[in-house]
């Protein structure tokens, strides 16, 4: 076997175990949004972006759910977003949708905190940057989270500074 072949094997191997654990929040969200009817609605803070919403106002594509894992879904202002193979964000509450960055409010839950964080998840803010456009669709590009009273470093995934967000 050759060093390409090793290589895009091992790619195939990080993409199926990224669209696994992907499935696997998008399985948890769900199962968290049956749980919608005895919880106190979260939906009125979706659209209270502060900026009123045009054409050009980016998007941005979610894998939340078990119905957009594979492909996404382009949204404006969600409740809840897939971050990375690793993190995800809901309760999001929306500070600013712009035209350059969109900042929300919101828990973390992650693969890298295990059940401490689907049983208490940590609160942070999180930036969206970057605006592209693909297919005709402006979206962001680009995250920072913020997690509040933490540094951000953990084992499996470094959440400081600018990571780059699923596009497609």
């Amino acid at each position: 076997m050759n060093r390409s072949t090793s290589l895009i094997r091992r790619h195939k191997t990080a993409i199926g175990a990224g669209l696994a654990c992907v499935a696997a929040l998008g399985t948890f969200a769900t199962a968290t949004g049956a749980n919608a009817a005895t919880a106190p609605a979260h939906t009125a803070h979706a659209h209270s972006a502060g900026a009123a919403q045009t054409d050009n106002t980016p998007y941005v594509m979610n894998h939340a759910g078990e119905e957009n894992a594979d492909k996404g879904k382009a949204e404006r202002s969600p409740e809840r977003l897939v971050l990375s193979e690793f993190t995800s964000v809901g309760d999001l509450n929306w500070k600013q949708w712009g035209a350059k960055k969109a900042v929300a409010t919101g828990k973390v839950t992650g693969m890298w905190c295990g059940q401490a964080c689907l049983d208490k998840p940590l609160k942070g803010t999180l930036t969206l940057s970057d605006p592209k456009t693909l297919n005709g669709k402006k979206v962001f590009s680009a995250f920072t989270l913020k997690l509040a009273g933490g540094s951000g470093a953990y084992d499996s995934e470094d959440l400081q500074g600018k990571h780059p967000l699923a596009t497609s």
